[in-house]
């Protein structure tokens, strides 16, 4: 009894800060008790991790593996399980490696994550919309739903409105990060877009208020507003990992953007899997008391071994 209790209290203490977030969109900056200032804090990114071949309701079983207790934030970019919200269970399992509930685990959906609709599923688990944003220590993420369209006008244009505040008040933080699934940047010039993505969201739009309100003419400005406030600003979208298991470029505007994603474990044949590039994740270490962020992407193979 005391558990359920403890557990409804949670989440309505989630409910309640996320309300307050969501609807402004005011960055609201938490402090982590059980760091110290001379801490280094780690964040990492994984994209498109499911497990090929089990129908739909599995992660990797190196992700699966992986000790996420090391880290201070988790950011999911996508196609985590290949049918998520097929079923409430799987959405469960998901929960159990990950814990959806806690404020520092953001899960930007991707196609595979919402093809079978069920979404009260994941806002049942999480107690958050798909659209939120989290403030800690002078870090900021932004979760971002690229899945969002049109035909949903509201969130759509809560999604904006909720970005759009954020890159307004945001203030005395150092760093932004916006995470999401679909490559939404294909349009600025960072690389070449068919070597770093799976599918070219170029169309995708913003808001509801015109058919043109495209990544890079609505949101790319409010992160250039906000980079000229002196915050460094980071894109990363973790639809990717078939054609390039890694991207990192940075645009003629100082925006850092970034691509994420594994896919090996659709490789059956050994030989091929032996010469295939490695799947990798990619990993954020913030030294609070240096303000200084570095970032690296690192070998899953090595990472699930080593533990």
């Amino acid at each position: 009894m005391i558990a359920i209790i403890f557990q409804k209290a949670r989440t309505l203490f989630t409910l309640a800060y996320v309300f307050l977030v969501c609807t402004s969109g005011t960055v609201i900056e938490k402090n982590t008790a059980s760091k110290s200032l001379n801490d280094t804090f780690r964040y990492i990114f994984m994209g498109h991790t499911y497990l090929s071949g089990s129908n739909g309701i599995k992660v990797d079983e190196r992700i699966e593996g992986l000790d996420y207790s090391i880290y201070d934030r988790i950011w999911l970019g996508g196609d985590i399980c290949s049918e998520s919200m097929l079923k409430r269970t799987t959405v469960e399992y998901i929960d159990s490696i990950f814990d959806l509930s806690l404020l520092t685990t953001q899960y930007a959906l991707g196609n595979h994550d919402v093809r079978n609709s069920n979404m009260a599923y994941y806002r049942e688990i999480t107690a958050r919309e798909s659209y939120n944003v989290y403030s800690a220590n002078g870090v900021v993420t932004i979760c971002l739903n690229s899945q969002l369209n049109p035909s949903k006008c509201e969130e759509l244009n809560n999604q904006f409105n909720m970005i759009r505040n954020v890159c307004d008040t945001i203030s005395s933080s150092s760093f932004l990060f916006l995470i999401m699934h679909g490559s939404l940047f294909s349009e600025l010039p960072v690389g070449q877009p068919s070597s770093y993505y799976n599918a070219d969201y170029r169309n995708w739009n913003a808001n509801c208020s015109s058919a043109d309100a495209k990544f890079h003419n609505t949101i790319y400005p409010l992160l250039l507003d906000v980079k000229n406030k002196g915050v460094t600003v980071h894109c990363i979208m973790g639809d990717s990992g078939v054609n390039e298991k890694e991207f990192h470029s940075v645009s003629s505007d100082s925006i850092n953007f970034f691509a994420s994603g594994i896919n090996n474990s659709s490789i059956t044949d050994s030989l091929e899997l032996a010469n295939a590039s490695k799947d990798k994740v990619l990993i954020f270490e913030y030294a609070k008391n240096l303000n200084e962020m570095s970032w690296g992407f690192h070998d899953l193979d090595s990472l699930f071994n080593e533990q």
